[in-house]
């Protein structure tokens, strides 16, 4: 019986726990991001094509569309990422040039550099805390 209780206990917290990572993940159309260089933008994925906003519309940069997104991972690292629509994936390569690697997740700093996972879900962008 006290296993039992034991079995019982731990199934009900991991179902605490995985509703609460369920909880933590929400729908966004754009992703707040910072470049590599340190500007902050927002970024829409539009089929194969980025569209890339200023934070601050008041600023000399305007916004574009482009094949890739360059962005700062976790830890200030620059990335480069493109998606593959047909492979419903991303393909990843560092800034300087080294070889690149696939993945179905991009991990980004927002504007107060807070740590995000996005992925793809259909033609929107879910994202996540770590």
């Amino acid at each position: 019986m006290k296993t039992l209780q034991v079995v019982l206990a731990l199934a009900v917290a991991l179902a605490a726990s995985a509703g609460a990572v369920l909880a933590q993940e929400r729908t966004v159309e754009t992703i707040p991001y910072i470049t590599c260089a340190g500007s902050q933008w927002r970024a829409i994925l539009d089929g194969d094509r980025f569209w890339h906003f200023p934070r601050d519309p008041d600023t000399q940069a305007e916004r574009h569309e482009s094949e890739n997104i360059r962005y700062r991972t976790w830890g200030g690292g620059g990335w480069d990422a493109t998606w593959r629509a047909s492979r419903r994936q991303f393909f990843h390569t560092l800034v300087n040039g080294q070889s690149g690697h696939p993945d179905t997740i991009l991990n980004f700093e927002d504007w107060d550099r807070v740590r995000w996972t996005a992925r793809r879900v259909g033609d929107d962008w879910v994202v996540r805390r770590p």
